[in-house]
């Protein structure tokens, strides 16, 4: 392991450098982080604590209510912890020009599996962190623990979060290399996975039939609490470890705490033997690839061009900006978690009885939903729009060859960005709005405003991602980092503050009753033209300023 050892010694080495150098970063993009991070952390601990001072005021129901809620809580928290590891992992293990260029290098295949273990791991956990401390903070504070019990609690979260995090690399590995590929094949283990769903369900209401009453009303409403209280999970060890400490037992919790030191231990160590035995296969099956892969990963391609005739240059070029998306699983697994993970919130709704409440607050939640939903695709346009440009700096000369033009290539993204972003987004605000079943003037704005946003968002950050081209090889991340990455999150947010939080108000307002000059009719049909406007003129005009940037350009 001394060559594990060095690689993750480097590693730090550069953390720390780049921690170093904070004071050489655009101050705008420091301030934005730092104001936002400090606003986030404040704001989920008073929700934390406001959250535990309603369940403690309802008298001897919380008793029954935090243990469960807790195990609830971190049972999420483990579940995203481990697609997180996964992601990471695979795109660490497999597809980072580090791995590549380290196999060039006399270092042993388990010292290379290991470190690069560490490293996902590490990239993957840390922002967790940033939810785990103030709900930990939040409930010490209420129960007014002292500093010490505060830091005991803590270091709980350090083994949970590497244990799911290396469960994620782990299923991820599984995956990678006894999974098949080929067509049948692949039928057969789909049908596997839904016939063990299946029973997997069936168990579960097995296992609620023979609860107590108490426990049957609890989890009709609240999905997923029987799994998460189940003894041998980790989130379990979590909750009972830190409410062990909240009742002054501490050898209780230290109990808990070695099981899960023990258990990421345990791992860890199957985890580097695992990976010495079949990391050198899988990762020159990822590398390599067969006649068959190859012949199967040609299907994406064929379907594209059946659906998109014609031989133009920007045809091509959209073709190829979505077959990049597919084949990268780095990418498109990162927009699948975040809107299939809002998409099982909008299903749900409807059996967690939303649909039930007084049109006012179904009204409220529809467009808290509709905001939630623009700030993630605000997030994502950021991550994928805005450097499209940047990245195509390497290939400009083929371009130049072409029959078309920069400003050309840059309508083609917008307009790519443009019909992805408006399909998620209008199916689950229509998702959402079913569920809820809200007003037919809220329903019109909804229609109205999700296309709006999709157009301010794609038209913002391709415009700006062309004015603040950065050319040579830089990945999407230094892409980001720079002033223009920065000022478009930061103007991305506030469009999406314009366009969602007025129409909410104005709707809110409607279903209060509140007495208006005009009829209601006129007033949602002007509320759409402000919409419309604010969208024209936040996705139109970086969009002509990109598009005269690129024109005037030399390169």
């Amino acid at each position: 392991m001394r060559a594990a050892t060095l690689l993750i010694r480097n590693h730090l080495f550069e953390l720390q450098s780049a921690v170093r150098l904070v004071h050489e970063q655009p101050k705008l993009k420091v301030i934005l982080i730092g104001s936002f991070s400090i606003c986030w952390l404040a704001s989920l601990s008073w929700l934390f604590y406001e959250g535990f001072d309603f369940l403690y005021r309802l008298g001897g129901a919380a008793f029954f209510l935090v243990p469960r809620l807790f195990t609830l809580f971190f049972m999420g928290l483990g579940f995203m912890l481990m697609l997180s590891g996964a992601v990471t992992g695979y795109a660490n293990l497999f597809q980072t020009p580090e791995v590549r260029r380290l196999l060039t290098w006399p270092v042993p295949m388990r010292d290379l599996f290991y470190y690069s273990l560490v490293k996902s791991t590490l990239m993957s956990s840390w922002a967790f962190f940033f939810i785990i401390i103030p709900f930990i903070g939040a409930f010490g504070f209420y129960r007014e623990w002292n500093l010490l019990m505060l830091l005991w609690s803590l270091l709980f979260s350090i083994p949970f979060v590497m244990l799911c995090s290396g469960l994620g690399v782990l299923l991820m590995l599984l995956v990678v290399r006894f999974v098949p590929r080929g067509r049948t094949l692949g039928l057969l283990g789909f049908l596997a996975l839904l016939y063990a769903t299946y029973s997997a369900a069936g168990y579960v209401r097995e296992l609620q039939a023979n609860q107590n009453e108490d426990m049957m009303v609890l989890v009709n409403f609240v999905p997923g609490l029987q799994l998460a209280s189940y003894p041998l999970m980790p989130n379990s060890w979590m909750a009972q470890g830190i409410l062990s400490f909240a009742n002054n037992d501490p050898l209780r919790g230290g109990i808990f705490l070695v099981l899960l030191a023990s258990s990421v231990g345990v791992l860890f160590l199957f985890l580097a033997r695992l990976g010495s035995v079949i990391y050198p296969q899988t990762l020159q099956r990822q590398l390599v690839g067969s006649n068959v892969l190859a012949r199967q990963a040609s299907w994406p391609s064929r379907t594209l061009q059946a659906v998109f005739p014609g031989h133009s240059s920007l045809r091509a070029y959209g073709i190829k900006d979505v077959l990049i998306f597919i084949r990268d699983p780095s990418q498109w697994t990162q927009f699948l978690i975040f809107f299939g993970l809002l998409a099982l919130y909008f299903l749900n709704l409807g059996s967690l009885g939303y649909n039930d409440l007084d049109p006012v607050w179904s009204n409220l939640i529809a467009f808290l939903n509709m905001f939630s939903l623009s700030a993630v695709m605000s997030s994502l346009s950021a991550r994928f729009v805005f450097p499209q440009m940047s990245l195509e700096s390497r290939t400009l000369w083929m371009v130049g060859l072409a029959p078309t033009s920069l400003g050309r290539l840059m309508l083609n993204k917008f307009f790519l960005a443009t019909i992805a972003l408006t399909f998620v987004g209008t199916s689950l605000a229509a998702m959402s709005n079913a569920m809820l079943e809200v007003e037919h003037a809220s329903l019109i704005l909804s229609r109205c405003l999700m296309p709006s946003v999709a157009f301010a968002l794609a038209g913002m950050s391709t415009g700006l991602g062309a004015m603040f081209m950065e050319l040579g090889p830089k990945t999407p991340a230094q892409i980001l980092s720079g002033y223009g990455g920065t000022l478009n999150l930061i103007l991305t947010l506030l469009t999406v503050i314009l366009l969602v939080l007025i129409p909410g108000i104005i709707s809110h307002m409607m279903v209060l009753g509140a007495t208006f000059a005009l009829p209601e009719g006129v007033i949602t049909l002007f509320t759409c033209i402000y919409i419309v406007s604010i969208s024209a003129f936040a996705g139109g005009v970086p969009l002509m300023l990109g598009y005269r940037a690129l024109s005037q350009r030399d390169f």
